[in-house]
């Protein structure tokens, strides 16, 4: 079995989080999602994470702390989602390989139509903030 490992960003911003709709091209189109990918060999996460918040979002992240990771298995691969606060951030935001993206309170965030993987995520993001 392959084994990826993806990162995940939470952006904070004055309380709220930052969630991205993924658009039609991608897996499970319309969901939303913390913003992040794949991590390339020779990375580190937090590298990684800063990359893809760059392509993505096109803005520089100054990684924060780590907060949890969740596995689970898609055919023959195992994915492993590890999620990263980014309570620093610079640069405007725009959008090229989401759909929209949206600031929420931590509490309407788990009313979105998150990946299964991403709730675990948000949960112990919240665990970890006393949110």
């Amino acid at each position: 079995m392959r084994s990826i490992n993806v990162v995940a960003g939470i952006l904070e911003r004055d309380g709220l989080l930052l969630l991205a709709q993924r658009d039609g091209s991608r897996d499970q189109p319309g969901r939303w999602e913390f913003p992040g990918g794949k991590v390339e060999p020779g990375e580190s996460q937090p590298q990684a994470l800063a990359r893809e918040l760059a392509e993505e979002l096109g803005i520089e992240a100054e990684v924060g702390e780590y907060v949890a990771s969740e596995c689970w298995q898609q055919g023959d691969r195992e994915i492993r989602l590890h999620a990263w606060r980014v309570p620093v951030w610079h640069g405007t935001l725009r959008l090229s390989c989401h759909q929209a993206l949206v600031w929420v309170t931590p509490e309407q965030a788990a009313h979105y139509d998150l990946p299964p993987a991403d709730i675990p995520l948000l949960a112990a993001w919240r665990a970890h903030t006393g949110r």
